[in-house]
């Protein structure tokens, strides 16, 4: 995190910025859920602005030193403990006051809060969100062994999968055993609800896994992720009930998509050629008008961040991005597919951190 802090500090004298206030990446600089805002000025240490509720859990999980916690109202005070008694926006523009910040960057924050803090300290205030977007897009070292191991958190929830589709069961029951396999095996929580859809349901890309009982000749999509200090895992495969010809057919197609895809992959290549190269192999097949979302897209703290592998994309793959790809086919009447793995881009392809099925057959015919 200290790292982060040092690059965007960098930004911003690029930028003749005096500070810069966060409100929506505070996970990414201070390393903790608590606050409601980070500040970090260009020539001083940063501070976390969090409510007298969250100061211990900002101590303990914060390397940040400077925390300043408020109270909307007056209180008794335990030993050490200073609370500042006002409201957060007073605080914050305190803090900016006391730095003399002239030129204050935010990534987001409500017109009203804005309107605030100018009335309690006239500075030029830019809303720069895609600023913390370019840092977020390239992982540390720090954050890729997060991900590896949400990946493989992921995996053993995949595995689980596997062991329970059987006929009978239903999709929710899939997915409390999945759930409670992740959460054994380390992961905070799902990054998303987890997805275990078949026949009808697979046809929906965003299914809510259903009492639906497991039948034979289905397709059961599993989408899963787990989350390790808060970076996301995003995993996906297509399982079989003794599948019919065309639902083989259908599997293999998203696997051979994805294939050329992941060909495509690595530093310096247009995120949009990528897609393009999964969507080729899915038209070939017939399936052009049955695959309405984009090959892919960035993971870290968020499920979706920057990059896009989309038609319509504009970004450009760079070494230490880390991506999905997990081009999908949904055909009415016969079933929906999807093969999603998680990489990260080198300088001459790419890493997979996802590495499923381990010996287990996707198809299974039982």
């Amino acid at each position: 995190m200290r790292e982060h802090v040092r690059k965007l500090k960098g930004k911003l004298d690029k930028r003749g910025l005096d500070a810069f206030l966060v409100t929506q990446n505070i996970r990414y600089l201070a390393g903790t859920t608590a606050g409601k805002a980070v500040i970090i000025p260009i020539d001083a240490a940063p501070v976390i602005i969090c409510s007298r509720l969250e100061l211990e859990q900002a101590r303990r999980e914060s390397w940040i030193r400077d925390i300043r916690a408020f109270s909307s109202w007056r209180a008794p005070l335990r030993r050490g403990e200073r609370v500042y008694f006002s409201r957060p926006w007073q605080l914050i523009a305190d803090c900016l006051k006391e730095l003399g910040a002239r030129a204050v960057g935010y990534d987001r924050a409500g017109r009203e809060l804005i309107r605030k803090l100018w009335g309690a300290n006239p500075a030029n205030y830019r809303e720069l969100p895609d600023l913390m977007l370019e840092l977020r897009m390239i992982k540390s070292k720090e954050e890729v062994a997060l991900l590896q191991k949400s990946a493989r958190i992921a995996m053993r929830g995949m595995s689980c999968a596997a062991e329970s589709i059987a006929l009978g069961r239903t999709e929710l029951e899939i997915v409390a055993e999945v759930e409670y396999e992740m959460r054994k095996a380390g992961s905070d929580g799902t990054p998303f609800n987890t997805i275990v859809a078949s026949g009808r349901n697979s046809w929906l890309p965003h299914a809510a896994a259903t009492q639906k009982r497991l039948r034979r000749g289905e397709l059961i999509v599993v989408d899963l992720g787990a989350t390790c200090m808060g970076y996301a895992s995003d995993l996906t495969r297509t399982f079989a009930l003794a599948p019919t010809g065309r639902q083989v057919k259908l599997v293999e197609t998203v696997k051979r998509a994805q294939k050329a895809a992941l060909a495509r992959v690595r530093g310096g290549v247009g995120a949009r050629g990528v897609d393009g190269a999964a969507r080729e192999v899915i038209s070939r097949a017939g399936y052009a008008k049955f695959c309405p979302h984009g090959t892919g897209h960035g993971i870290g703290l968020d499920t979706h961040e920057p990059p896009s592998l989309a038609p319509d994309s504009k970004d450009a793959l760079r070494e230490g991005m880390v991506l999905t790809v997990e081009p999908g086919v949904y055909v009415p009447r016969l079933s929906g597919a999807r093969w999603e793995d998680m990489v990260l881009v080198t300088r001459g392809g790419y890493k997979l951190l996802t590495k499923f099925p381990l010996g287990v057959h996707p198809c299974l015919d039982t």
